[in-house]
């Protein structure tokens, strides 16, 4: 059961340990530069990797999730930390976009889906309910401050001892993931006389239904802005891109440690209303990198993406018990991805024949869309009925 306080000593541990997959994880966030200056590839090239990590995640995520639900949340987590661990040094023998760069990929992807998932699942259990959206905006703001603070080490390591340097530093993180991880305890399981909710009810549950689709034009959006803004960028003259995730990050963690505690307060849903429409303001406005530059973008895109995720995740998981955290934190994570996915082959091809501007316009488009999802949302007035119908389901 939760503690009454979420700066409890299980939620700390897990706070530190994220961090380290986190940096690693992040790390890899300048494979298109990477892939741009050292092997010479272009935007259907870069999608067509970015496209290949994303499925495999969504490919990973429910399985995951459904082992971390079974049997137990820490072995997973240490697990996915030591395989990020011997995937990141794997980098260092790639020297051509081939199978061996998308192996390497695969893996990561699955080192994520492990430790994510099982991650994510430990914080909603150590989490009061009154912070629930609170605990998930601080479990991913480890991934959102090294999602800032990993490109600048990568560029500056990059700059000192090049490229391999900059990937064992990220397997050295995800190493010290791996020691921290031990250190995080596991809440023993929550008694149920009820029987099993099979995956197909939580799949058929009307609130994830619209979740999924909601979180998967996000999901567009976020792969447009986060891979396709690299080459941009470099079409334009700007070879420094720390700058962007700098900003992204310290608006992201100011949000989210500023307003954290205020989020359930004011209203899940108010919050995830409002700041999506500025998301979609903001992927617009990058189609003029040129006009707004990478810092005032990355600050927006902070606010928008640090207010959004947290907000409208708790939506989805108040009143879920505790044998479904893992399965539903993963699709949700599943929805996000193939959005990413989505966008690394259809938008790639897309900048490759009309530019790079009229991605980003598409893409917030997409966010025009998941914005009326939400606020024609009748709320959880199919639930209910749902929840009756499952055979073993409790509330």
């Amino acid at each position: 059961m939760p503690e009454e306080s979420l700066w409890n000593r299980r939620f700390v541990f897990l706070l530190l340990a994220q961090a380290g997959f986190g940096f690693s994880y992040s790390s890899f966030l300048m494979l298109p530069k990477w892939m741009a200056t050292d092997l010479e590839a272009g935007p259907e090239s870069i999608g067509a990797v970015v496209a290949v990590s994303a499925l495999s995640i969504v490919a990973f995520l429910v399985p995951a999730g459904t082992m971390v639900d079974r049997h137990g949340r820490k072995a997973f987590l240490v697990g996915g930390a030591l395989l990020m661990t011997v995937s990141s040094v794997g980098y260092v023998l790639v020297h051509e976009i081939g199978l061996y760069l998308y192996v390497l990929r695969l893996l990561q992807s699955l080192a994520f889906a492990f430790a994510w998932t099982a991650g994510a699942a430990l914080c909603v259990d150590a989490a009061p309910p009154q912070r629930l959206g609170q605990a998930i905006g601080l479990f991913g703001l480890c991934y959102v401050v090294m999602g800032a603070f990993a490109p600048a080490a990568v560029e500056t390591i990059v700059g000192i001892g090049g490229w391999d340097a900059a990937f064992l530093l990220g397997a050295g993180a995800a190493a010290v993931c791996a020691g921290l991880s031990l250190f995080v305890r596991e809440a023993p399981a929550e008694a149920s006389t009820a029987a099993p909710v099979p995956l197909a009810a939580i799949v058929a549950d009307p609130v994830m239904l619209r979740a999924a689709v909601v979180i998967g034009l996000v999901g567009i959006a976020f792969g447009c802005a986060f891979n396709f803004h690299q080459p941009y960028a470099l079409d334009l003259g700007i070879h420094e891109l720390r700058d962007f995730f700098i900003a992204n990050s310290v608006a992201a963690a100011a949000c989210r440690l500023g307003l954290g505690p205020f989020i359930d307060r004011i209203g899940l849903r108010r919050v995830s209303l409002a700041s999506l429409a500025l998301y979609g303001v903001v992927i617009f406005a990058m189609s003029r990198l040129d006009v707004f530059g990478l810092v005032a973008l990355g600050l927006c895109m902070g606010v928008a993406h640090g207010l959004f995720y947290p907000s409208y995740s708790a939506t989805v998981l108040e009143g879920c018990p505790a044998a479904e955290r893992g399965r539903r934190m993963a699709m949700l994570q599943a929805g996000l991805n193939v959005g990413i996915a989505t966008s690394g082959i259809v938008l790639g091809g897309v900048a490759a024949r009309f530019g790079y501007p009229a991605i980003f316009q598409l893409s917030a488009g997409a966010l025009a869309v998941a914005v009326l999802l939400i606020a024609l949302d009748p709320r959880r007035a199919a639930r209910p009925a749902v929840l009756a119908a499952t055979p073993g389901r409790t509330r």
